[in-house]
């Protein structure tokens, strides 16, 4: 059985940087986004985003432009006021009490994810990762602060 190779992508410099200074233009949302990933995802990744007053979007994908949830890898958001949801605690840094909820499918599957609330923003990174990469990507996202 083959090992599946973990690459670390560096969100921040790097892929996200130019969308963040995009999205920035559009939200008066403190973006809060981890410096780095964990995927296994061996093809090249495309960042794409979006923005308004109350809201932003991140989504990373293997095709550019994707637009579908089959060619997308990963996935932070931000929305002002709402609550933190999911049954399963998750202690975050900085004092920050979070929630994960793990893969869930239905009709089609939705990927893990960590939600947290921080000065009345929910935010929310969902990918397939294991709960502890999640905590790690939020706990980055916490201690560097808004971008």
């Amino acid at each position: 059985m083959l090992a599946t190779a973990l690459a670390s992508v560096a969100l921040l410099p790097g892929l996200l940087t130019p969308t963040v200074a995009e999205v920035k233009q559009d939200t008066k949302l403190p973006i809060l986004l981890p410096s780095t990933l964990v995927t296994n995802e061996t093809k090249e990744l495309f960042a794409s985003g979006e923005g308004a007053a109350r809201t932003y979007q991140f989504v990373l994908s293997t095709v550019e432009d994707c637009g579908a949830n089959a060619c997308s890898t990963a996935w932070f958001y931000g929305s002002k006021g709402g609550s933190v949801y999911g049954d399963r605690k998750a202690t975050l840094a900085n004092g920050r009490k979070g929630r994960y909820i793990p893969l869930s499918c239905g009709g089609s599957c939705s990927p893990p994810s960590i939600v947290w609330k921080e000065r009345g923003v929910v935010y929310e990174i969902s990918m397939d990762a294991t709960r502890a990469q999640l905590v790690r990507m939020a706990n980055s996202a916490i201690k560097q602060g808004p971008r």
